[in-house]
């Protein structure tokens, strides 16, 4: 046995005269979206942990990252129901990674699109300015036009893609938010 000075002495440790029972605790440190941040709380609570501290992201050289958000969570071990509790738990965290991507595609999409297309119009500009080189003023001017309607068609794409992208994704995203009510809720009956 290891008394409170760290070393062994054979007795145990009495914890009650420290004011209460001994509390084996499991942790558990989630990084999310600042804008998912209160769905990760209250689910996370619904499982019985508890919120210990919340500090702004890092990225990966170490700067802070203002987009996410780190929780540092803390549960009883022993909680009753523990292996359901946990199964619940995982599923609630698939659906809320599944959102995460669905929240994702909407702009990553649009946005790969966008980009293709202003390359394209890049292209004709870069062709217009060859051809101011070598002389040609006449096929310049269309080409510099067509880079041009480019850029701009490559920025109302986004836009129009995006819009129907979160249109296809809305009822998808409602779908897995079900999931973890659904899955919340067992949780918090199983914790009762």
């Amino acid at each position: 046995m290891i008394d409170e000075s760290g070393f062994g002495s054979g007795t145990p440790i009495d914890y009650t005269r420290y004011g209460g029972d001994y509390v084996a605790y499991e942790y558990l440190t989630v990084q999310a979206d600042r804008d998912l941040e209160p769905l990760y709380k209250d689910t996370y609570r619904s499982f019985g942990w508890i919120i210990e501290n919340t500090t702004t992201g890092v990225l990966a050289g170490g700067a802070p990252n203002p987009t996410t958000v780190t929780l540092k969570l803390k549960r009883d071990r022993r909680i009753r129901n523990r292996p359901l509790v946990n199964e619940l738990q995982r599923k609630a965290e698939s659906a809320m990674e599944a959102i995460h991507d669905l929240e994702n595609s909407r702009t990553s999409t649009a946005l790969a699109v966008a980009l293709a297309i202003g390359i394209v119009g890049s292209a004709f500009l870069a062709g217009s300015v060859f051809a101011i080189e070598a002389g040609l003023w006449v096929l310049s001017i269309p080409l510099g036009a067509v880079g041009l309607l480019g850029w701009l068609a490559g920025y109302l794409a986004h836009g129009r893609i995006k819009a129907r992208k979160t249109t296809q994704t809305a009822p998808l995203i409602d779908e897995q938010y079900e999931i973890i009510y659904d899955a919340s809720e067992q949780a918090a009956r199983l914790l009762a």
